[in-house]
């Protein structure tokens, strides 16, 4: 299964779940939808699909 390998354990993990979230996240600055400073909530379905809920800037 994706995400463990006898070998290495669960290193590749890692590696999958830092795609995902790349490559969504760079979509989303390069099309705009994302910007600095804006808040965004990762949503990754059982089948391994990738959603990015964007959120109110929040004041810190």
């Amino acid at each position: 299964s994706k995400g463990y390998n006898f070998s290495y354990g669960a290193r590749p993990l890692r590696r999958i779940i830092m795609k995902l979230l790349e490559d969504t996240l760079a979509e989303e600055v390069l099309s705009g939808h994302l910007n600095s400073g804006d808040n965004a909530v990762i949503d990754i379905s059982e089948d391994g699909s990738v959603k990015l809920l964007l959120r109110e800037k929040l004041e810190l």
